[in-house]
């Protein structure tokens, strides 16, 4: 992208329209803008990054910001910028939200914020601020963050590019030099070489599993060749496979057309063996049947003289038969009424059956209605007595709380009395460690000085030894030697003077060190001791106790004193957690019945309605049953 023409007004620190001829600079591609400070060097930057992108190079500035406070209310806020971008020229604007005097009438009205990117192929130009700064990335390549590292490096950011991760730079010279679609081959190229292994894999696994398929007896002559191709399955394996298979596919056709030449012959065989039992079969058959009409004539002889007996008796008995048959006749015509009488006597039965059916059951819904009311009565009353089940409950459950936390708190006396305890016998210990440290300290000292002090004297011996009468002394000058210092017996060197300092300096700093901890860990101590006075004092406070000042003195009487409410408290829990159980358990009772009282009450309702309803069918029954009874004694009459 190459700046052709850039147009700035009422933009930062200008207030009137500025234009920038690029071209005049060349058409190398790469300018440089130098100038004092404050001589709108950035401002140039922010106008081409903000028609652009909508933002300024810096960052520092927002779009309300960038309308000039110099400017006259009349002159408008924009950027226009002519640019180059592969041999085609574009032409975009953009302007900022801002304030500007209205066109008509008194005061100022609000500028929106807008843009427009024409293209030099296009009728049509892109427009609105967002719109144009995403056409503005897909035609130069480049966001925001990769134009200003690469296109345009504002004053301070030429090293964002430099100090850029590898990721980064990858990203942006990708952009640049369009890699893109290259990268794209590489990643479908190494998925399909993926794919193509697995292929492969697959085919493999096939194979194998089709090897250890195969089977063969074990008089084959190449059993053995066969074990030895399932055990070595490589690529040699394969091919040999397939050759040794075709061998045995041609060895498993010859014995297939031997087979089938026998199952021919076979079932040959067998069709001639079923017509013959075809055959033998209709014989038996028809023998069968011969001897079954034998057994039925023989059998049903004696029946036949019966009927014939009985044939004889009917002739005689022609004339009662002639009777009946009128009879039969007259009641015939009788049959339609007492089908009628009887049909009516059902429905009769029915009505009766149906009217005693309603009468009890509107005696259960009458006992079912009794019982329903005094269920309701009950649980409106136990109702009443927990009303107050809600608040007793959350009384235990804040009383639960309250205890949990004492008991906490007890704990967490009772914790650090132990922990007291122990960090006291560790003074102790150190404090023991440290007098005793500071006693071999001041006794090498001592020794330490009685060596510097002998090593002293030998020295003033050594002089004396050289001190002649008449001569003068180095030391004091008298020529005169009365009592000169004489040699001891036990020589001492420098360097046992300067061991025994050395060690008088390592005692003292072993010494100093096991003080420090000891005042390290008194202060520890003595911290821990304030805390449990503190928190003694407040669970006395909960537990109204009026304690002497001797109860406090020790902590040892504070542990006896938290372990023994300790105890109580945990009793106080147990209790409570009972009294919890009973609470909560009422409560849900409550809610139970709270249910079911409406419950109840629209059962109540519902079976009082259908105690009308019945009553109402018992009564259109009974009528009914009235009418039949009186029809049934009408039609017997008739008959």
């Amino acid at each position: 992208m190459r700046p052709i023409k850039l147009i700035i007004s009422a933009f930062g620190p200008y207030a009137e329209c500025e234009t920038i001829d690029f071209e005049k600079l060349g058409n190398k591609g790469l300018y440089l803008i130098t100038g004092d400070t404050g001589a709108g060097k950035t401002t140039i930057f922010d106008a081409i990054t903000y028609v652009l992108y909508g933002k300024s190079s810096g960052k520092t500035r927002s779009s309300s910001m960038l309308r000039s406070k110099y400017a006259k209310p009349d002159v408008p806020t924009f950027v226009k910028m002519e640019f180059e971008y592969r041999n085609k020229k574009y032409v975009i604007e953009r302007n900022p939200e801002y304030e500007r005097p209205k066109i008509h009438g008194e005061g100022t009205t609000t500028q929106g914020a807008n843009a427009t990117l024409i293209y030099p192929d296009k009728d049509t130009p892109v427009t609105g601020s967002s719109n144009v700064t995403v056409a503005i990335n897909e035609l130069i390549g480049l966001d925001y963050e990769q134009f200003t590292q690469i296109a345009m490096i504002a004053q301070n950011d030429f090293l964002k590019l430099l100090l850029a991760d590898t990721d980064e730079r990858r990203k942006i010279f990708s952009k640049i030099f369009n890699t893109y679609p290259y990268e794209k081959l590489q990643l479908k190229l190494g998925d399909e070489a993926k794919r193509l292994r697995r292929l492969v894999d697959d085919q493999n696994k096939s194979i194998s599993q089709y090897i250890d398929g195969i089977r063969c007896s074990d008089s084959f002559v190449a059993r053995q060749q066969l074990e030895a191709i399932k055990n070595n399955k490589t690529e040699n394996g394969i091919e040999n496979t397939i050759d040794f298979i075709e061998e045995l596919i041609n060895n498993d056709q010859d014995l297939l057309k031997v087979i089938n030449e026998r199952i021919i012959k076979t079932e040959k065989a067998l069709s001639d063996v079923d017509k013959k039992l075809v055959e033998v079969n209709r014989d038996n058959s028809a023998k069968k049947q011969k001897l079954n009409a034998e057994q039925f004539i023989e059998s049903n002889k004696p029946n036949l003289e019966v009927l014939e007996k009985r044939v004889e008796l009917c002739k005689e008995e022609e004339p009662v038969r002639k009777e009946l048959e009128y009879k039969i006749k007259e009641q015939e015509q009788l049959m339609p009424r007492y089908d009628k009488l009887f049909d009516t006597e059902k429905e009769y039965v029915n009505e009766l059956k149906l009217i005693k059916t309603k009468e009890s059951e509107f005696e259960s819904l009458c006992k079912d209605i009794e019982n329903l009311n005094k269920v309701l009565a009950t649980n409106k009353e136990n109702l009443q007595k927990l009303k107050d089940a809600d608040a007793v409950l959350v009384k235990i459950e804040n009383a639960k709380t309250g205890y949990d936390n004492v008991k906490k708190n007890l704990s967490n006396i009772v914790n650090q009395c132990n922990d007291y305890e122990g960090k006291n016998h560790e003074l102790e210990l150190l404090q023991q460690r440290a007098i005793k440290a500071n006693d071999s300290w001041e006794t090498k000292s001592n020794e330490c000085a009685s060596v510097e002090k002998t090593f002293l004297n030998q020295q003033a011996g050594i002089l004396a030894g050289n001190l002649r009468d008449g001569e003068p002394c180095i030391v004091c000058g008298s020529t005169v030697h009365p009592n000169p210092f004489k040699l001891m017996d036990k020589q001492i060197t420098e360097k046992m003077v300067e061991d025994a300092k050395n060690k008088v300096n390592e005692l003292k700093a072993i010494a100093t060190n096991y003080s420090n901890k000891a005042g390290m860990q008194k202060g520890i101590v003595d911290t821990l001791y304030e805390s449990i006075v503190e928190n003694f004092r407040n669970l006395k406070e909960i537990f109204k106790e009026v304690l002497e000042e001797r109860a406090i003195n020790t902590v040892s009487d504070i542990k006896a004193w938290s372990d023994e409410k300790l105890v109580k408290v945990e009793e106080a829990i147990s209790k409570n957690n009972g009294y919890y159980e009973i609470a909560k358990n009422n409560v849900q009772v409550k809610e139970q019945i709270e249910k079911q009282i409406p419950e109840t009450e629209e059962q109540i309702n519902n079976n009082n309605n259908k105690k009308d309803i019945l009553n109402s069918d018992i009564s259109n029954l009974n009528s009914l049953g009235k009418n039949l009874n009186f029809k049934v004694g009408k039609m017997r009459k008739a008959i």
